[in-house]
């Protein structure tokens, strides 16, 4: 465009281009983030848009190039931030064509040109509006539904505690702290006692409502860091963080008293359930797995020795 403002004769339009040209290009130069190169780009655009309205441009088509601003503002600076800038374009436009033809920098034919060219923009520049809010709309949805879907994927549906996936994560970060700094934690694997006998003489409803009791015990008798989740069918997995194997059992204990003292109700059923808990302490030179595997054998052991008990080592 500047090489056929040159050919043309229109040497200030040419320097007028070229400078532009290199401002765009210094603007992908700045170390301070997209945004602020976004930014340079846009009012610089602005600057040109403002000079060729006031100038005209080539043969007085300046002004058409006014129309590719409101994609780009919305594209740039989204809907908010957008609309302001585009208003303060449009009033600057406005400004550029009463000084071209006040001053008499340049004359337009006919008249009703630049009337007719600020309508049409308040048109492109309107729906190119109504584009980007359908757009961060649909945006937002899309999002919010997106963070739902994480937070699902991490949530067992019938407890509303975490699931094996999300507190395997977590065990995963507690073991790196108990390596690096020193931090311990411990684990309690918990199993409801007779649970399949529970679901064949109360039914599955009464069992499901076992485990969703179970789960509101858990989450008023543990500490406020600690993790409780549904680790899978009527076994549920207990991590805490930064205490030893006795207090852990003085959490388990509570747990049993809990469960003594409120029973599981649904219709005119009523019955109070129990756990058998093995609790083991994180050991940095074992697995994640192997800590796990030490604290479901001292689970078993615990059913073994007649169940509603807690077994550590």
């Amino acid at each position: 465009m500047a090489s056929l403002a040159f050919i043309n004769n229109s040497y200030l339009l040419a320097f007028t281009l070229v400078v532009s040209s290199f401002v765009y290009l210094s603007a992908f130069n700045i170390g301070r983030g997209v945004e602020k190169s976004a930014t340079v780009i846009l009012y610089n655009l602005y600057a040109l848009m403002f000079y060729l309205v006031l100038t005209g441009g080539a043969q007085g088509t300046g002004p058409i190039w006014i129309f590719i601003v409101s994609p780009v503002t919305y594209s740039i600076r989204g809907l908010k931030r957008g609309t302001f800038d585009i208003v303060l374009f449009l009033s600057a436009i406005v400004l550029g064509f009463y000084c071209a033809d006040t001053f008499n920098i340049y004359d337009y034919n006919p008249e009703q040109f630049p009337v007719r060219i600020i309508l049409a923009f308040i048109i492109v520049a309107s729906l190119s509006g109504y584009y980007e809010f359908s757009r961060e709309k649909y945006s937002s949805k899309l999002i919010a539904l997106s963070k739902k879907n994480e937070f699902l994927a991490t949530i067992d549906p019938l407890t509303n505690l975490p699931n094996r996936r999300f507190t395997m994560n977590k065990l995963i970060a507690f073991k790196n702290e108990l390596k690096n700094n020193n931090i311990p934690f411990v684990i309690l694997l918990a199993d409801v006692d007779n649970f399949k006998k529970i679901n064949d003489q109360f039914g599955h409803d009464f069992g499901d409502e076992a485990l969703i009791h179970l789960a509101k015990t858990f989450e008023n008798n543990i500490p406020q860091n600690a993790i409780a989740s549904r680790w899978g069918g009527e076994e549920f997995l207990i991590v805490i963080p930064n205490v030893t194997v006795d207090e852990g059992e003085l959490v388990a204990e509570k747990i049993h008293n809990a469960l003594k003292a409120s029973a599981v109700s649904l219709f005119s059923d009523s019955v109070n359930i129990t756990l058998s808990i093995g609790i083991t302490a994180a050991n940095a030179e074992r697995s994640i797995d192997l800590d796990i595997k030490h604290a479901d054998e001292l689970l078993y052991k615990a059913k073994e020795q007649g169940k509603n008990r807690t077994c550590s080592f």
